[in-house]
């Protein structure tokens, strides 16, 4: 399942960008997540790693992911190290007349049993993202 969308948000790109990169506040703008912790030390970057704790379907799930690539003022890439679903992604960032625009790429691979349910869960999570990316347009152009 790949999915992808993208906003303009009508703010500097440096500002979307520490924004996105600071993993603490993914449960700030992605419905889902409950918890988002970097566990290595230093400044975000390839080879940062951490977990995150996410509401699927009622039940907690913890997922383990590393920064697999960093482009500063470009696009970071992650992709998880311990999850019940492999997945893998890429945020974007460019200039664009007044404001940033963001590109969230996802790629979600399940395997086995979970790989027959691929239609399913795309049905079910692209949505999601879409409405979290336009909600992240809104939480920081309401910003001051």
């Amino acid at each position: 399942m790949k999915i992808e969308h993208s906003v303009v948000i009508k703010r500097p790109l440096e500002e979307v960008e520490a924004y996105l990169t600071d993993i603490s506040n993914d449960s700030e703008w992605q419905e889902d997540v409950q918890e988002s912790v970097i566990a290595t030390d230093g400044p975000v970057g390839e080879g940062t790693s951490g977990y995150e704790v996410r509401s699927v379907m009622g039940f907690s799930m913890r997922t383990e992911w590393i920064v697999t690539g960093y482009h500063p003022g470009k696009s970071y890439s992650f992709s998880s190290k311990k999850s019940m679903v492999p997945y893998e992604g890429t945020v974007e960032f460019s200039v664009e007349s007044g404001g940033t625009r963001v590109t969230y790429r996802f790629s979600l691979n399940p395997e086995g049993f979970l790989g027959f349910l691929d239609s399913l869960i795309s049905l079910a999570f692209a949505p999601r993202f879409r409405r979290n990316l336009e909600y992240l347009k809104t939480l920081l152009e309401s910003r001051p």
